[in-house]
């Protein structure tokens, strides 16, 4: 409760609004990442996180290997834990776009 009265209000709003995403995840997301506006593009975000993909670059070979884990842990588990939980609400009838785009 008192951590629901310090995050911003319309932050709140905005992250509950997502089907799946209770006051619970959303005061953990806005806890671990802070104001998500303040980075430039989703690829500033996903490597404050760490889901960005790794490059080895060696001459002339370039391979993309998997996440890069440098970000905070925590965060990782938050977003894993979100994501299950708007694809679990999609299966009981509540569509969202998001869950559409990780079924893809």
């Amino acid at each position: 409760q008192e951590m629901a009265k310090l995050a911003p209000k319309r932050d709140l709003e905005i992250l509950t609004s997502i089907p799946g995403i209770g006051k619970n995840t959303a005061l953990r997301i806005i806890s671990e990442f802070g104001d998500i506006r303040r980075f430039n593009n989703p690829s500033q975000l996903n490597a404050f996180v760490g889901v960005d993909p790794q490059v080895y670059e060696s001459g002339n070979l370039t391979a993309h290997l998997s996440i890069s884990k440098r970000g905070t842990a925590i965060g990782r588990k938050v977003l894993y834990l979100a994501i299950n939980q708007i694809q679990s609400a999609k299966k009981v009838g509540n569509p969202c776009h998001i869950a559409d785009y990780y079924e893809k």
